[in-house]
């Protein structure tokens, strides 16, 4: 027996009450969907975890950091670690202004050289353009660590130890953001500069007039990576630097654990510090996090 629910509708026999497979069409986007908030919820979780942790362990005191089994939360929770942070004997303000001003004269001057560089690769035909370009590129094959002893010599002799040019020079010279500028400013169209050439402008007028105000997103991501880049490095500044009054935080923090009080590791002054430390970062992020997306797609949808 068969029964139709509507007018022109298929007929279907009586128990069936639906074509077989229509539940499963349903059911498998919600389980992929959620298989995939659980993945990204436990990656996230993970990803933070160090963090929590730190910001946890940083308002701890002595007595809750060395317990057995830890806690993973605060029972009393303290200020203690931070303020000592601030008023251990060593020039922490000091080493807070150093890496500040490294770090913000580093982020301008590699985005106007590099821009530069990238507008002129980009829009200027000169001989042998495309050759400089590819070996500039070709040197991001080199390791870091192999021209670590040639630029420490060359900046000997140079007498540039101590001074804030040793770590603010070397970040101009950066292949990655040249390459990052070019792709972008490539992508511009080409009759806003030839107007512009028209109407008599220069080379410079064109970069400073044209390129740069639109390319705010690609400078902004790339001022993102250089400052975040800037501000934890550790290497170069511990070996071209001696003073302890022109340390950077990074190399500070190092120098600040021996004049921690106790005898072993202070943990809670340690992590207080990282705690410290991992601000400026987090908020240049935040801050350029709308230009990120947009700036390292360039080059990835054209026409």
């Amino acid at each position: 027996m068969q029964i139709s629910t509507a007018p022109g509708a298929a007929a279907r026999p009586i128990g069936q009450t639906k074509p077989r497979g229509a539940g499963k069409s349903h059911l498998l986007p919600w389980l992929g969907r959620t298989v995939v908030v659980v993945g990204l919820g436990g990656w996230a979780a993970t990803s933070l975890f160090p963090m929590y942790w730190m910001v946890i362990t940083a308002l701890k005191g002595p007595a809750e950091i060395t317990a057995l089994p830890p806690s993973m939360w605060v029972h009393v929770p303290t200020l203690a670690n931070l303020v000592y942070v601030f008023t251990a004997p060593v020039p922490f303000i000091r080493w807070l202004g150093n890496s500040t001003i490294v770090s913000t004269s580093s982020t301008f001057g590699t985005l106007a050289i590099c821009s530069s560089a990238g507008y002129s690769f980009a829009r200027m035909r000169f001989r042998g353009r495309d050759a400089i370009f590819w070996s500039l590129i070709a040197t991001m094959l080199v390791p870091g660590f192999s021209t670590l002893i040639p630029s420490y010599v060359w900046t000997q002799m140079l007498g540039l130890h101590d001074t804030y040019w040793v770590l603010i020079l070397p970040s101009f010279a950066s292949p990655f953001a040249v390459f990052l500028t070019r792709q972008f400013i490539v992508t511009l169209p080409s009759e806003l500069f030839d107007a512009g050439r028209v109407d008599g402008c220069s080379e410079f007028g064109l970069w400073w007039r044209i390129a740069i105000p639109l390319s705010q997103p690609v400078l902004a991501a790339l001022g993102t990576f250089v400052f975040v880049g800037s501000w934890n490095d550790f290497l170069w500044p511990l070996v071209v630097i001696s003073k302890l009054t022109m340390f950077t935080v990074q190399v500070g923090v190092v120098t600040m654990q021996g004049f921690v009080q106790g005898a072993g590791p202070d943990y809670g002054t340690i992590m207080a510090t990282a705690l410290v430390l991992s601000i400026p970062p987090i908020v240049a992020f935040l801050f350029m996090q709308r230009y990120l997306v947009s700036g390292l797609t360039i080059g990835a949808i054209k026409g």
